[in-house]
């Protein structure tokens, strides 16, 4: 008897219709071919997007078999309780397991991890083997500081990322591949998008060669380039065939790396709907932001959008950080929603949708220089270290998680004909125990 092995793919809040439309559209069949398995209708219970219903929050859920009212992981980089066990961690030693790129993974014994490659925002997460964090400096370094950089910071970063592509077949897929390439940063130049999908992709071809030297029995890889794409372009047409030639191309890796497994999971945690344009506030350079608010702090992380965590020395630093930030703003308006980690020397800050909007940033940014808030702070000074940018879709409850027909989904995966996204911790462990 075969011995059995698991591959999951956790392609972040994609949607399965857009894919097939460019399927066809581009005559790329292998990305339809990847999806034809068994498929059911997920959900999830978290409603809120910005509270509960973020892929920081639906993938712990996915890999703690708990609701995110018992994990309470709701920011991304947070690190989950001691107490609570990731699915890889209940395994039998004996199965060996490689984690990638998931959201919110943490890394606490090695027993049986063949290899750990952490989401990028998870700043204090380090990969295993260590050699692997030569590769994750560079994207690391690009999610903390978008889109303020220090050129000997990227540069650096950017060395230890060519010494791991010189050395893989990344370097060998370049090549193949120049011309497109040369191509797509002819026309997209460094969007954002275009290095995520980069990304993305060296990072599975990496995968691939490293699960060939060493196969283990559950491999679980976390994809997010599709989301932040839709999230911030889906309405640029003029980028939609760049979109599907990395999409195409990934695929060829993934059905590359699934040949050595004999069961496949694709899933998606929940997904997106495509809305008109709206906007989100983003600040430019957060160390110049915050010293012009005297606030003092030994430690700031940034997450996808619009907030971050900042870390101070004592509590009374983090006091008067609150007192500061809740005290800015404009027409009766807070800048900044402020929660606070009880006796913890950390703050979590996400800046007001309702304060700032495409509508009054204008008229914000025309205020005259002495308009100041609280007689203390000048507020136009800030404002200009805020940018907008432009949002093109919405997170919605409901997904799709796909299956190779071996797979058997338990009645106790359900509600109401829907399949509960932190049953995935369930569905694995069923699989190793049958």
């Amino acid at each position: 008897m075969n011995k059995k092995n698991l591959i999951v793919f956790e392609i972040n809040e994609f949607d399965y219709k857009f894919f097939i439309y460019g399927s066809k559209k581009y005559k790329f069949p292998q990305i339809k071919n990847f999806f034809k398995l068994k498929k059911k209708n997920t959900i999830t219970k978290d409603n809120k997007e910005g509270l509960n219903l973020d892929p920081w929050v639906q993938w712990v859920s996915a890999h703690t078999g708990k609701d995110s009212n018992k994990h309470k992981v709701l920011r991304i980089g947070q690190v989950l309780d001691k107490d609570i066990r990731q699915v890889w961690e209940k395994l039998p030693n004996k199965k060996r397991v490689s984690v990638w790129g998931l959201f919110n993974s943490i890394l606490r014994k090695k027993n049986n991890i063949d290899l750990f490659y952490p989401d990028p925002w998870s700043f204090t997460q380090k990969a295993y083997p260590e050699n692997l964090n030569s590769f994750l400096a560079l994207p690391r370094y690009y999610a903390k500081n978008y889109p303020n950089f220090n050129l000997s910071d990227i540069l650096n970063c950017s060395l230890k990322l060519l010494n791991k592509v010189l050395f893989s077949g990344i370097i060998f897929f370049i090549i193949k591949n120049i011309i497109s390439l040369t191509s797509i940063f002819f026309r997209s130049g460094l969007s954002s998008f275009n290095i995520y999908f980069l990304f993305d992709l060296f990072s599975l071809i990496l995968l691939r060669e490293q699960l060939n030297k060493n196969r283990s029995d559950l491999v679980i890889i976390g994809l997010n380039s599709f989301a932040h794409y839709q999230h911030n372009y889906w309405n640029e047409k003029k980028y939609e065939k760049i979109y599907f030639w990395y999409l195409n191309q990934m695929i060829i890796e993934m059905n590359k790396i699934s040949q050595n497994y004999n069961s496949k999971i694709v899933f998606n945690g929940f997904s997106q709907k495509k809305v008109k344009v709206n906007y989100y506030p983003r600040i430019i350079d957060q160390k110049k932001f915050f010293k012009d608010l005297k606030i003092n702090y030994i430690r700031h992380e940034i997450n996808m959008t619009y907030g971050g965590t900042i870390y101070f020395k004592s509590l009374n630093d983090k006091y008067k950080a609150i007192k500061i930030l809740k005290q800015i703003g404009y027409n009766n308006k807070r800048l900044f929603d402020v929660s606070d980690f009880n006796n913890e020397k950390k703050i979590f800050y996400s800046i007001n949708f309702v304060f700032i909007n495409k509508k009054n940033f204008k008229e914000i940014n025309k205020l005259p220089k002495k308009n100041i808030v609280n007689d203390k702070f000048i507020f136009k000074k800030i404002i200009k270290n805020i940018k907008l940018n432009q949002s093109t879709s919405r997170h919605l409850q409901n997904g799709l998680i796909f299956f190779s027909s071996e797979i058997k989904l338990k009645k106790t995966y359900f509600i109401r004909n829907y399949f509960y996204n932190q049953k995935l911790y369930n569905l694995i462990l069923d699989y190793f125990k049958n």
